[in-house]
């Protein structure tokens, strides 16, 4: 399974960059799941991968910086696919639920397979409905956490996960416990609990140094990196 990064910023995109947006491939290539769908996801996509050859779109949770592009992809799917684009999605907010029609086949989130992937979900500390998603193909499997400050569940549900795409959308120290994200050492640390082989931090805010969120994880789990749009990795 090959992970390729679009998109990695939230809650806005840095200049010439993109929220999030991650796509897996089967090694096949038969298998083609788009995870988010942030501000700016499509264009990059676009360089990949037709829309017409996807076989399914997860959206973690419906807040605007993961899932804004799927808007403009229903008008690119009445000119470049056929059949209906299975999504996966929360049932709430309902206002930003209601955006979502056309030719997009909604689903809940509950476990399901997907060609040659394996989709489980699991419900993650966030101010609206949203999941993380645990991704199982080609003997590998890799866990993406979503939008979530602490939520105990993580560490079995990612447990053993070859690669961990973690949400460090804070600083530590402007991370508090009533915040909705996590931090990169609080990251590193559910890697290590989680046993996993690597960790990828996501959902970057503009606002910091990259380099600043590393060394705030590594000294916890030295195996990560960032995020960042063409990063391309086999799970």
């Amino acid at each position: 399974m090959i992970l390729t990064v679009l998109g990695a910023n939230g809650p806005y995109p840095s200049a010439g960059g993109a929220c999030s947006g991650y796509l897996l491939s089967s090694d096949s290539g038969e298998t083609k799941l788009l995870l988010d769908c942030g501000s700016g996801v499509l264009a990059r996509l676009a360089e990949l991968c037709p829309v017409s050859e996807l076989s399914a779109v997860v959206l973690s949770h419906l807040h605007y910086d993961h899932m804004s592009d799927i808007l403009p992809m229903q008008y690119q799917l009445d000119f470049e696919r056929e059949a209906p684009l299975k999504v996966f999605c929360p049932a709430t907010p309902a206002r930003q639920r209601s955006l979502l029609g056309g030719r997009l086949d909604l689903y809940p989130m509950r476990d399901a397979a997907v060609g040659e992937m394996k989709l489980e979900f699991l419900p993650v500390n966030h101010p609206v409905e949203t999941y993380a998603v645990r991704i199982s193909c080609d003997g590998a499997t890799m866990v993406y956490t979503g939008d979530t400050n602490r939520c105990p569940a993580l560490s079995l549900f990612a447990d053993g996960a070859a690669l961990l795409l973690a949400d460090a959308g804070l600083s530590e120290a402007d991370w508090t416990d009533e915040k909705p994200h996590l931090n990169p050492r609080l990251c590193a640390e559910l890697a290590k609990e989680a046993r996993v082989g690597a960790l990828v931090l996501t959902h970057l805010s503009p606002r910091y140094d990259a380099e600043a969120l590393l060394d705030e994880a590594r000294p916890v789990f030295p195996d990560v990196r960032l995020a960042e749009a063409g990063l391309r990795l086999r799970v």
